[in-house]
């Protein structure tokens, strides 16, 4: 059984050249399913090898096991959390129902799911980032790391960037809600031109300014609170915006599922009446979303398409409907704040894989 908030250790300020961080399960798995080392190795390879995501046949079955999953997850994580009815009402009930509306509306106008679409594609690239500085500060947390107001809007600055560069560089989904007219012009060519160099420079540099500014009151910031922004950067610089929301989501749908179950499984174990071991708990989580992440992705448009509906526009609508929701979901059960999951943040001993 995990330890409680009251007897979790005291939190120290690490010190010295390099801090690992305290991890969730360990260094190992830490860092290469959450931290973004596996994403970054497999970004290298991508990019060395010039791989083309569309083309690629593999990334849609790791997009199932993977990303599909990791939507259904934060549903899932949703109506487990004890007392969710209760004290999001609106959310678990209501805002499924406005879903549901939207869908009605967007299968009626092709406009709508058209903008529907570009606003699913925008708001996934600052979701990913603010998973980045999420994750980072949660383990500047974990790792007794004491942030001030001001290295936090710093990290969330640095998380910011990626957003920034894929939103303003050549190809993003704001050629799906601008004339080609607007884009093409010399000013805004121009303009974007710059804007993408001077972001490109920061990508690399608001990280290390996050480190340094903690580093000199003495504190080390956690090795993985660093790299975990990286890893989410590499995708959005090094490749075309469409390439990169598609390698990247894969990444950060893996990232996203090994960070829910942990606190999924650590939830149970704490629970007076829970029989059952750390393994069940996981497998359990994954198996239910697995199966959700198949009934949004697979099923529900194919249900559309056998209604009447065009098919590729039930695909784009379900795709951005899901994605929304999820975006909106994570808002409120990722809450650190006078929530259960900062116990889970904070609590003294890591779990054994």
């Amino acid at each position: 059984m995990d330890g409680a908030l009251t007897t979790a250790e005291p939190r120290r300020e690490p010190t010295g050249l390099i801090n690992v961080g305290r991890p969730f399960v360990s260094p190992a798995f830490d860092y290469l399913f959450i931290g973004g080392v596996l994403s970054i190795a497999v970004g290298v390879v991508v990019f060395a090898g010039g791989l083309n995501a569309q083309l690629d046949n593999r990334l849609w079955y790791m997009a199932l096991f993977a990303n599909s999953a990791h939507f259904a997850a934060s549903t899932v994580r949703l109506y487990t959390k004890r007392g969710a009815y209760r004290r999001w009402p609106v959310l678990t009930a209501g805002f499924p129902l406005a879903v549901l509306g939207v869908l009605a509306l967007a299968l009626a106008a092709e406009p709508v799911t058209r903008g529907l679409f570009a606003l699913y594609l925008i708001w996934s690239a600052f979701h990913y980032a603010a998973q980045a500085y999420g994750l980072s500060v949660m383990y500047a947390y974990r790792s007794g790391c004491e942030l001030d107001t001001g290295e936090r809007w710093l990290l969330r600055g640095a998380s910011l960037v990626p957003f920034a560069f894929a939103l303003v560089s050549p190809q993003t989904a704001l050629v799906l809600v601008l004339p080609s007219a607007v884009l093409a012009h010399p000013v805004v060519a121009d303009g974007q031109a710059y804007l993408t160099l001077v972001l490109w420079a920061l990508v690399f540099v608001t990280p290390i300014l996050a480190f340094a500014r903690l580093a000199r009151r003495g504190v080390v910031l956690p090795a993985i609170s660093v790299l975990v922004l990286y890893a989410n950067a590499v995708w959005w610089t090094f490749f075309t915006f469409f390439d990169a929301f598609a390698w990247a989501t894969v990444f950060h749908g893996l990232q996203y599922l090994a960070i829910v179950m942990i606190f999924h499984v650590k939830d149970e174990m704490r629970l007076p009446d829970n029989r059952h071991g750390r393994a069940y708990h996981a497998a359990w989580f994954y198996a239910v979303a697995l199966a959700g992440g198949w009934a949004l992705f697979i099923a529900w448009p194919h249900s559309l398409g056998w209604l009447g509906f065009d098919f590729a526009r039930s695909v784009m609508i379900t795709a951005a409907l899901v994605n929304i929701h999820h975006f909106v979901v994570d808002a409120y059960i990722w809450k650190l704040r006078r929530d259960p999951n900062y116990q889970t943040v904070v609590d003294a001993v890591p779990v054994q894989a």
